[in-house]
């Protein structure tokens, strides 16, 4: 078909729906753009469109800029997490919450409504019966925070209890030891309740991981103000403490 047969069926049907010139518009495929206008008819190509109004062109141009294509919506990636972020989040907790919680304990947040007792002067001591106490020529400083506390040294071997040292909330004392290397035993809470059950549901109870060695000539101590610096670690007893006789 020729090009004046091609506008000639175009002219026909138009005619047949009723349509006159200067009113219609529509693309020839993808390739051309065409509008009468007054009777004319004139062909753009899709990529140069530049007017836009009513009974504008059906497209713009394709090409926007990188800008324009920055802008436009992409869905973005579902991220996943590893099945391993929560058992990381658990133990980042944990960490936080247990000695937070031993701290409440210590400075008598715990409701307790058992009777107190008075808690021994500082200095004061528990000492097995078969220690002589002119063998105590070491000494062991302790240093207390908001807690009062139970100091205790067992024999590394056997496990029998050597000395108990009582000390109270924010003070600080030397204790005389015998010469030795003992596993060292810290028990603290708020309210007295005797030998046996010690400072009752405020009670705390850790032994000091490395052994404490006393010389004639060179003592240990151990300072209860945590600190995340400290040096002297130490481990929770899940037990109670032994009461003492």
């Amino acid at each position: 078909m020729g090009l004046s047969d091609r506008d000639y069926m175009r002219e026909r049907y138009r005619q047949r729906q009723g349509l006159g010139a200067g009113k219609t518009q529509w693309n020839d495929k993808k390739a051309r753009r065409e509008e009468l206008r007054e009777g004319h008819e004139k062909a753009v190509p899709l990529g140069s469109a530049s007017w836009v109004g009513k009974g504008g062109p059906w497209f713009e141009a394709k090409d926007r800029g990188h800008d324009y294509q920055k802008q436009r919506y992409r869905p973005h990636p579902i991220v996943r997490p590893h099945p391993a972020q929560k058992w990381i989040l658990l133990l980042s907790a944990i960490t936080i919450l247990i000695p937070a919680y031993r701290e409440a304990k210590r400075s008598g947040w715990i409701p307790d409504s058992g009777p107190a007792l008075a808690f021994p002067s500082s200095g004061s001591v528990t000492v097995n019966s078969a220690i002589d106490p002119r063998t105590a020529t070491s000494r062991m400083p302790v240093v207390t925070d908001t807690a009062n506390a139970v100091v205790q040294l067992f024999d590394r071997e056997t496990d029998e209890h050597i000395i108990s040292a009582y000390v109270r909330r924010q003070d600080s004392v030397t204790i005389p030891v015998p010469p030795g290397t003992y596993r060292m035993r810290v028990i603290e809470g708020d309210k007295w309740h005797g030998p046996v059950r010690f400072f009752g549901p405020s009670t705390t109870y850790e032994t000091v991981v490395r052994p404490m060695v006393f010389t004639r000539q060179k003592g240990s101590g151990i300072d209860l103000h945590r600190s995340p610096t400290g040096t002297l670690h130490t481990r929770i007893n899940i037990t109670d403490p032994k009461p003492l006789n």
